[in-house]
């Protein structure tokens, strides 16, 4: 019997993200299991197994106006010449059986209080709009109950039947982000320690993700200055990237804090886990977060997390594991959590439990065979 042929829209299937990790983990599974023939359409691809064929998706970046208009053209090119059985796009097109949704086009810039609606925010909502009141649409994938909620308020004309609407969050490889056993993280902090002229017994806070100013890298280094004039020093690992580092490294200096205080690593794939081991805690003081899936992965490490009210993940924090912070923005207050952790050194023993219950419940395995699940229903209306 012939494999149904699903095609997954992910513009940089592979690569560093929340939604590019979500993509891939789930569809690599998919693809090994051998129930789906899973095809990729992307414009760049990380190729980590060869049971997916791979279609490149050419399409015009500039203006930035007409970009998503132009992936909705080249998506809707590639699936007439491949007559697939399914869409499921992770991007902003305007056609899918399947997609996996964070948050409405026009959140974040309300948010933050902008007025008024620009050409390229009219076009991206038509999209959207398209997509969501689409007669070929059967499941919207939202990666937090939030995101159903924002996706309820935005649409509340659009969702009901034949659209269903699941809480699917993003997963964690419980292989690689797991509890250290007391010697290995020992071991990781020396190691961390000799690296960068740190004393071991240090705490080190951990920071992931790109575009440092939404993700709250000002506030955080608000809060280590805080503490440091409290006599509480803490230093502070940034993995990710920014195009204005230069910056960051003045605000450094315009605080006060020693340069050697923070440590920027660049992006890190592969031994990224290495990094949690070694931490005392997670801080993500992010302005807007669809899910964050970082904070996944400090759980299923044992890590506590120090988080903004605006991150989703929130949701599936084990009791008495983190901190969460009303107002992002608010650095002193994460200071204060940040200290509280700090002078309570073996309550991270007692996050061990949780850590593996978290791994266990929301392991990527979980994700793909809800996610196949999913396409077999999409499937079956069809055939019916």
């Amino acid at each position: 019997m012939k494999c149904p042929r699903i095609a997954v829209v992910s513009l940089f299937y592979g690569e560093s993200g929340g939604a590019e990790l979500l993509a891939s983990e789930v569809s690599d599974r998919l693809a090994e299991s051998g129930e789906f023939e899973i095809h990729v359409l992307a414009h760049r691809w990380k190729e980590r197994t060869r049971k997916i064929v791979y279609h490149p998706v050419d399409f015009r970046r500039w203006p930035r106006v007409t970009q998503k208009r132009s992936l909705c053209l080249a998506v809707r090119k590639a699936v007439a010449e491949e007559r697939f059985d399914l869409i499921h796009s992770h991007e902003l097109i305007d056609l899918a059986d399947v997609v996996t949704f964070g948050a409405p086009v026009g959140l974040w810039p309300r948010m933050q209080g902008k007025g008024g609606v620009g050409l390229r925010m009219m076009v991206n909502r038509g999209i959207e709009r398209r997509l969501l009141s689409s007669r070929r649409l059967r499941w919207i994938l939202a990666n937090s109950n939030q995101s159903a909620q924002w996706l309820a308020e935005e649409y509340p004309e659009l969702i009901g039947p034949p659209v269903e609407v699941k809480t699917l969050y993003p997963g964690v490889d419980g292989g690689r982000f797991a509890p250290p056993c007391p010697v290995a993280r020992e071991a990781a902090r020396a190691e961390l320690a000799a690296r960068f002229g740190w004393e071991p017994s240090d705490p080190v806070g951990l920071f992931v993700g790109n575009n440092w100013e939404h993700k709250g890298l000002g506030s955080t280094l608000e809060a280590l200055r805080i503490l440091r004039q409290k006599a509480y020093p803490a230093r502070l690992l940034v993995i990710g990237s920014d195009r204005k580092k230069e910056r960051w490294l003045a605000r450094i200096r315009s605080l006060g804090l020693p340069a050697g205080d923070v440590a920027f690593l660049g992006e890190v794939g592969e031994g990224r886990e290495d990094y949690f081991r070694a931490a005392d805690f997670l801080i993500l003081l992010s302005r807007f977060e669809s899910f964050g899936t970082v904070v996944l992965e400090a759980v299923a490490s044992g890590l506590p997390v120090i988080l903004s009210n605006r991150v989703p993940a929130k949701e599936i924090l084990p009791e008495d594991a983190g901190s969460v912070i009303e107002d992002p923005m608010d650095a002193l207050g994460a200071s204060r959590a940040i200290e509280e952790w700090i002078r309570k050194p073996k309550a991270r023993e007692g996050l061990v439990a949780g850590a593996l219950q978290a791994a266990r419940t929301h392991s990527w395995d979980a994700v793909a065979a809800a996610t196949a699940a999913v396409y077999r229903d999409c499937l079956a209306r069809k055939v019916g």
